[in-house]
């Protein structure tokens, strides 16, 4: 009992110490750096030779995937480029449609926060599926809307998605912080 007590003692004692030496702060002030410069340098991406066709092969591929999703759900889409379109409604998937900019920061925050490598890989692999898909989702309801109800496209598409994907994202990084905190199985 006595040992149980010094135990939970010590900890209060480092706890209360961290916080009067700025511990706690310092750490999260190197986070926020680190933060800044993988975001700073995602934005950059666009800037580097050969990014433009990496980005149009990108979209290809996205418009591909949306076109084989709507197939399945009995939508009767063509593909053009990066057109998806029917007799009923024509959408063209351009790089603000990518998700890249919400993956790219998810990527930075995973990248600045204190965790192994091993850590880190995993939650990038998971958080680009996860985030990948959800754009997918996206992409489909507003292809739904806009061929079955044509008159609450801008509201989905600008008003509801946009919002979606930041909670989402924020959710994901909530989510990615909690998991990486975690200690490690023995």
């Amino acid at each position: 009992m006595a040992a149980a007590r010094s135990k939970k003692s010590a900890s209060r004692k480092s706890i209360r110490d961290a916080g009067k030496t700025g511990g706690g702060r310092k750490e999260i002030r190197g986070f926020i750096l680190r933060f800044v410069i993988f975001s700073l340098t995602f934005s950059l991406l666009p800037l580097a030779p050969g990014w433009d066709r990496l980005e149009i092969r990108y979209l290809s591929t996205l418009a591909f995937q949306m076109n084989g999703l709507l197939h399945l759900i009995g939508e009767p889409t063509q593909l053009e480029g990066t057109n998806v379109f029917s007799t009923a409604f024509r959408m063209t998937i351009e790089p603000h449609c990518s998700a890249l900019g919400i993956i790219l920061f998810y990527s930075a925050a995973v990248l600045a926060f204190p965790a192994s490598m091993m850590r880190k890989i995993a939650g990038l692999s998971v958080g680009f599926i996860i985030l990948y898909a959800l754009n997918m989702v996206r992409i489909a309801t507003i292809y739904l809307t806009g061929a079955h109800w044509p008159a609450r496209l801008q509201g989905v598409h600008e008003e509801l998605w946009p919002s979606l994907l930041i909670m989402g994202t924020l959710l994901l990084c909530g989510a990615w912080v909690y998991y990486a905190s975690k200690p490690r199985a023995a």
